[in-house]
C-alpha cells in the first residue's frame, strides 16, 4: 500500500486524500456498514467497534447525504473539509496503532498446548508440521481421561486431560489468550514467586473487552481450562529439570471486587513453558478467534523463518489452517469450501492487516480450493521485528564462536547444546553453549527493562 502523504502536505491540498488507497478502504468499509445503520443497531454498533469506525462513519454518512463521488471528486469547500477531516482522523488513528511489542516467554510446549486446544473442539488431533516431532494420542480410558504425548529429540512431554469430554465442552479459545497474556505479565514482573499478578481492567484493555462482568465470567472458565491440564516432562539434554505429573498452573485466583488475578506455576513448569523469548504485538489481544490464533502462529514462525531482504517469509496455508482449527477439505459438508475454509481464512488475514496497521501484512494468491490448500502465504514483518531477528542471529553467532573457542581447550567439559527445535519447523542447528539462565540477558537488542532471552 502506498504511504499516506504527510498531513502537513495534505493540508495544502486535502482532496488528494480522496485519491489514496486508505480512502478507498474507508469507502469499502462504509458501504459494508451502511445497510446495518438504523436496521440492525446491535450489529451496527458491534461492527463500528470492530472496524474502529466510530469517528469515521459519522463524517462519511453526513457527507454522502448531499454528495457522491461517482463522477469524480468535486472541487468545492464541503468536499475539501470532508477530506481534511478524514485525513486528520486517519493520521491520529495510525499514530495510535504504532506497534509496540511485549516479550513472551515461549516454547514448543506452549505452542503445542495451544494448538491442541484449537483442535479439540473439532475432535481432531493436532500434529505440528515438523519431521523432528512425534505426537501420540491415547484413546480415552474408562474414566474418560486422555493422554497426548509429544516428543522431539530433546525432551518428551505428556498432556493429561481428565474427563476430556467435559473439559472440551467448557474450553474456549480465550484460554489461549489468557495463557499468553499471563506468560507475558509474568516475564514483566520477573516471575516473583513464579506467579503472574494483574488486574482484570488491565486484561480487558489488552483484549479490547468492554463488559467487566462478562470478562470476569469468561476468566473464571479460562482459569479452569489452564489449571485443569496436567503434564509431565522428561528432558533428554538437561534444558530443564524433568518433572512428574503436575498441573499446568498450580494455583489461580480471581477477586471479583478488587479485580486482582493471580496465576502461579511450579518453577519447573514455568521454565518449561518459557524456554526462549519472542516478540508479541500489543494489538494481538484485540483480535477475534481465528485472527488471534493466526497472528500467534505467524509471530511464532517469524522468529526464525528464513526472511528475505524485503522482510517477507512464506508459510504453508495447510499449516496455518491446521493450527487455528479450521476444518480440512474432507471435513467440509456439501463441498461448501468458501463458507467453511476460504472466507474465515481471508477474514482473519484481513482483520490482522487492519488492526496491525500493516505491521504484519499477509499476501495470498489462489484460483480455487485446491490451489489455496496447496499454496503458501507471504508474510511481511515490520522493521522492529526484523531488527529483533538480526540481534538474535548476532547473539547466536557470538555464542557459537565462543563455544568453538572453549572446545579447543584441553580437557574441556562437554556443554549442553542450545535450545530445542521449535514445533512447526524443521529441527535447527544447535550450539555447544548452554541456554542462558532465566532472566539472564544475552542479547544486544535495546529492550524493555524486563526483557530477557535464552538465545
Amino acid at each position: 500500500m502506498p504511504a499516506l502523504e504527510p498531513l502537513e502536505e495534505l493540508k495544502e491540498n486535502p482532496l488528494r486524500f480522496l485519491e489514496s488507497d486508505q480512502f478507498r478502504e474507508m469507502l469499502q468499509t462504509y458501504r459494508r456498514l451502511q445497510p446495518l445503520d438504523g436496521k440492525k443497531p446491535a450489529a451496527f454498533k458491534r461492527q463500528l467497534v470492530q472496524y474502529d469506525f466510530q469517528n469515521i462513519y459519522p463524517l462519511m454518512a453526513e457527507y454522502f447525504k448531499t454528495h457522491n463521488l461517482e463522477n469524480g471528486i468535486p472541487d468545492d469547500p464541503e468536499t475539501a473539509a470532508f477530506a481534511a477531516a478524514l485525513a486528520q482522523t486517519f493520521e491520529e488513528r495510525a499514530a495510535a496503532l504504532t506497534t509496540q511489542y511485549d516479550i513472551l516467554g515461549n516454547s514448543p510446549a506452549t505452542y503445542f498446548i495451544c494448538g491442541v486446544w484449537a483442535n479439540m473442539k473439532r475432535g481432531r488431533e493436532f500434529h505440528p508440521a515438523s519431521n523432528g516431532i512425534t505426537v501420540t494420542y491415547s484413546e480415552p480410558d474408562a474414566y474418560g481421561n486422555q493422554n497426548i504425548r509429544y516428543r522431539n529429540k530433546d525432551y518428551q512431554m505428556t498432556l493429561i486431560f481428565e474427563a476430556v469430554q467435559e473439559y472440551t465442552k467448557n474450553l474456549s479459545w480465550t484460554a489461549h489468550r489468557l495463557l499468553i497474556y499471563t506468560l507475558m505479565r509474568g516475564n514483566t514482573q520477573n516471575w516473583r514467586n513464579n506467579a503472574a499478578v494483574f488486574n482484570i481492567t488491565e486484561y480487558m484493555e489488552w483484549a479490547g473487552l468492554n463488559s467487566r462482568d462478562a470478562a470476569y465470567r469468561q476468566l473464571k472458565k479460562d482459569v479452569q481450562s489452564i489449571t485443569g491440564v496436567k503434564l509431565t516432562a522428561e528432558s533428554f539434554k538437561k534444558y530443564f529439570e524433568s518433572f512428574y505429573t503436575t498441573h499446568l498452573a498450580t494455583e489461580a485466583s480471581i477477586k471479583k471486587y478488587t479485580g486482582e488475578i493471580r496465576i502461579t506455576f511450579t518453577e519447573n513448569v514455568r521454565h518449561f513453558l518459557t524456554q526462549y523469548y519472542q516478540l508479541i504485538p500489543d494489538w494481538m489481544g484485540q483480535l477475534t478467534e481465528n485472527a488471534y490464533r493466526m497472528a500467534f502462529y505467524l509471530y511464532y514462525r517469524a522468529r526464525k523463518a528464513p526472511v528475505d531482504e524485503a522482510g517477507t517469509f512464506r508459510v504453508r496455508v495447510e499449516d496455518v489452517i491446521q493450527y487455528i482449527g479450521l476444518p480440512t477439505k474432507e471435513e467440509v459438508k456439501n463441498r461448501n469450501y468458501d463458507e467453511a475454509i476460504l472466507r474465515p481464512f481471508k477474514k482473519a488475514a484481513e482483520e490482522i492487516r487492519r488492526i496491525s496497521g500493516g505491521s504484519l501484512d499477509i499476501e495470498l494468491d489462489y484460483n480455487n480450493i485446491n490451489t489455496f490448500l496447496a499454496g503458501q502465504i507471504t508474510i511481511r514483518i515490520d522493521d522492529a521485528m526484523q531488527e529483533y531477528r538480526k540481534k538474535l542471529e548476532k547473539t547466536k553467532s557470538a555464542k557459537q564462536l565462543e563455544g568453538k573457542k572453549r572446545t579447543r581447550k584441553p580437557k574441556a567439559v562437554a556443554k549442553t547444546k542450545g535450545e530445542p527445535p521449535e514445533a512447526g519447523e524443521a529441527p535447527h542447528e544447535t550450539t555447544s553453549e548452554p541456554a542462558a539462565a532465566p532472566h539472564e540477558s544475552t542479547s544486544e537488542f535495546p529492550k524493555k527493562p524486563h526483557e530477557t532471552t535464552s538465545e
